[in-house]
Order: C-alpha cells, then structure tokens, then sequence
C-alpha cells in the first residue's frame, strides 16, 4: 500500500469519526418504557426521554416519538436544557390526551430554550369534555390547553397537526422568538373555546402558513404583546383573528407591532377583530396592519369593539380606557353574511384615531339587494381608493358631530349608518394555564 494510499485512508477513517462525534444524540421514548397502542400512559417515559436529551450537552439532541400511537397523561418538559442549540422533539405517530376533563395545561414546555418541534400529531381528545360543557356548563373544569409554551424564547413548530383540543389548541406565553410553521389546527366547529393558537406577553412571534378550523379563534393576541406577524393564514369556522380581550383588569401592557397578511376566512364568526373591555383600565393597540385578506360569509369582517361587559357587570360608565390607533386595513375584500361589514364601536373617553382604510370591498351576501354598510362611533380615520362600504371614519381635523365623508354610488352613500351594536358572545371562560395553575392573563 503505498503511502499516499494510506494518508487518504486515515484521512477518510479521521472526517467519518469526527462526523460521527457531531452526530445529534437521538433518544427514544420507546426506550423509557413507552409503548404504542393508546392504552398505557407513558407520560413517565416521555419524561424520562426529555431528562436524557435535556441533559444532553450535545449539537441538537434529539427525543424521538416513532410512529404509532401513545396516550400520555399531563406532561410537564422543564428546562433550560444543556446544549446550546436546544431540543428536537421528532413526532413520527400520533401523541393522545386521556379524556378526562381537567384544567391547566396538558403538555407544557417551560424555559424550553431552542425548542424544535417536528411534525406528528397532538390529539386532544376533547369529546367527552365537550358533552361535560353542554350537559353541565360553568360546573365543568375550565379544560386542558393542549399545548402551552412558556417562558421560552427562539423556539419552532413546523408541520404539527393538533386536533380536538378541551381548550386553547396552542399557547405561547411570556416568550420571545416563536415560529409556527405549516401548523394544522381543527375541532368541530361547536366545540366551545378550542381557540386555535392564543398569543400573550410575548414578542417576535411568526404563525405561518397555518390552516385553523375550530369553534373559537383562529389565532388571538392578548395583552403585553408585540411584534406579531400572521401570514398565508386559512381560518374557518371559527371566531375570526382577535386581537383581546384587553383593558380587563389593571396594569396589562399594550400590543403592537402586529401584522397579518395574505389571510382568508370562511364562515367566521368575526373577520378581523380588536376587542376591549368597557373598563377604565389603561392600556394602547398600536400599529396594527391587515392586508390582503379574503373573507367569505363572514358575520363581521371588520369589528372593533370598546364596550365588551357580559351582563353589564364592574363597567362603570361603559368606557374602555384602551386607546386604539393607527390601525390600516389595506386590500380587504369579500362578503359578508351580515348587513353591517365595517363596525368601529370605539370608547367614548379614548376615541379610535388613525384609522386608515384603502382598497376594501366587502359586499352584503344575504340577498334582498341590501348593500353592506359601515358603523362608526367615536371613531376617526381616513380612507383612500375604492372603499365599499364607505367609510364613515371621522377625518382627523374634524370635530365630533361632523358629517363624515362617503364615498361610492349615491345608493351605497346611504347604506352608511350608525346604530346600536347587538349582543355579542359571553367572554369565554378563563383558562387555568401555566405552572402555577392561576389565572394568567389568557382569554
């Protein structure tokens, strides 16, 4: 053999080890004891396999579910874990919740920095929870969100399906840096609080190119939230994209920074939605961007709503202390299964400001040549374009009282009115989440 033989052959043995050194670290939960079939809990052996690769101080370790089915009891992933890059859970099969109706959370990944979730299916076995509600009502626990990130920050979920959540399918709390990618959410459409992905206390999070059919919100932002992007969205049935509840209680921090784009909805409930309390509780939505988004038969493509208080309780004066401004629908188009398809029911003692509308084209579905109309109150803005219906945004340099601006045919001009907002739906029972198990500030 001659030497130049042998360097190359050393040189090929040295790279496959040192590549093999590098090697993500893989560990199983079928070698904890976990077993397919969705008879035995193996929530131990989940938990067993998150210590393993947790405490791994490797490139990218990962926890592997292989395909099959696995009922898993309450699982609660702590970190931080050890290596740098953070964990991989690889989901091959299909991870079930037991029926049994509860509350706070039913996996829970906390100070899980780096976290990569990989596809599989999450299945939250909502149905005889769901009876409980209709049978039982507010005697039933709150329910189990089904997957709950806390306090974790640079952390990916791409390509996971969850389906048949007791509650919220998705809750990112109190994080920084979240992707979800590729994520299919569904419940029937009756299942009562199955919000698709509620987003609170957190910043610079991305959902992308999801698909969310449920009985509650697509996605929701709640209080002290900030740098929010939604796009390439499909919502329906559902109760539309919302920003709020807000102003319920003191102290909540402000929103910002949300953007949601290339979006449609189906058969919604609401459209594109900002809501608050009828509170004097402070608080601030601000630069807030909708583009782009097709509605069909929606029941309120564009609501905001300042004077939320079921049954009228602890509202004094009914006036939101919630500002509201610059706010921009651009691009919005589609019908609506309700006559009214623009709705600006703001507070009386901080007006909406900075509203701007351009390109909308929203038109009545229900037959009887009745053209869609618009609402405004306390609400000022301006439009530009080809605005239907017309706006009746208050221009910024006018006084209260004054006419507002029409735009579009002389038919459509008087399709532009103001009048009393209906009953909307009771606020949503609070979501007991989270490691403490108290009311943390979730819809």
């Amino acid at each position: 053999m001659s030497v130049i033989t042998v360097v190359v052959v050393v040189g090929v043995v040295l790279a496959l080890a040192a590549a093999a050194s590098v090697m993500a670290a893989e560990y199983s939960v079928v070698d904890y004891g976990a077993r397919a079939g969705g008879r035995a809990d193996a929530a131990g052996a989940f938990l067993a396999a998150w210590a393993a690769a947790c405490g791994d101080d490797g490139e990218r370790p990962v926890m592997r579910v292989p395909a099959g089915t696995f009922l898993v009891g309450r699982a609660y992933f702590r970190g931080p874990c050890r290596s740098a890059g953070g964990v991989v859970l690889a989901i091959d099969g299909t991870v079930v919740a037991p029926p049994a109706v509860g509350n706070a959370s039913w996996i829970t990944f906390h100070y899980a920095h780096g976290l990569a979730i990989r596809g599989g299916t999450l299945d939250g076995n909502g149905h005889a929870f769901w009876a409980c509600k209709a049978a039982a009502g507010r005697r039933c626990p709150p329910g189990t969100t089904t997957l709950d990130i806390s306090q974790s920050n640079n952390v990916s979920v791409k390509r996971v399906t969850l389906v048949d959540s007791k509650n919220v399918h998705v809750s990112i709390f109190d994080c920084a840096g979240v992707t979800l990618q590729g994520v299919r959410i569904a419940a029937p459409a009756d299942s009562p609080n199955t919000d698709g992905i509620h987003v609170a206390l957190s910043r610079d999070v991305a959902v992308l190119s999801a698909t969310v059919r449920t009985g509650d919100d697509c996605v929701s932002v709640g209080p002290g939230t900030s740098g929010v992007a939604i796009r390439n969205i499909r919502c329906g049935p559902g109760h539309g994209i919302s920003i709020g509840s807000l102003g319920g209680r003191a102290s909540e921090g402000e929103v910002r920074n949300v953007t949601v784009e290339s979006a449609s909805l189906a058969g919604t409930q609401n459209g594109l939605r900002i809501k608050t309390w009828g509170k004097p509780f402070a608080g601030r939505v601000s630069g807030v961007r909708f583009a782009n988004v097709a509605m069909r038969d929606v029941q309120n493509p564009i609501v905001v709503d300042q004077n939320y208080c079921p049954g009228n309780v602890n509202c004094p004066g009914q006036s939101s202390g919630v500002k509201i401004s610059d706010v921009e629908y651009e691009g919005i188009t589609g019908t609506s299964a309700t006559t009214v398809a623009v709705r600006f029911d703001c507070s009386g003692s901080n007006p909406c400001t900075g509203i701007r509308l351009r390109n909308i084209n929203l038109t009545y579905d229900g037959g009887g040549g009745k053209p869609a109309r618009s609402f405004c109150k306390n609400a000022g803005g301006s439009a530009s374009g080809v605005v239907i219906p017309p706006s009746c945004l208050r221009p910024a340099t006018a006084r209260h009282g004054t006419t507002p601006p029409t735009y579009g045919s002389k038919r459509t001009m008087v399709a532009s009115t103001c009048e009393n907002l209906g009953d909307l739906r009771r606020k949503k029972q609070a979501i007991l989440v989270g490691v403490s198990g108290s009311y943390d500030g979730r819809p």
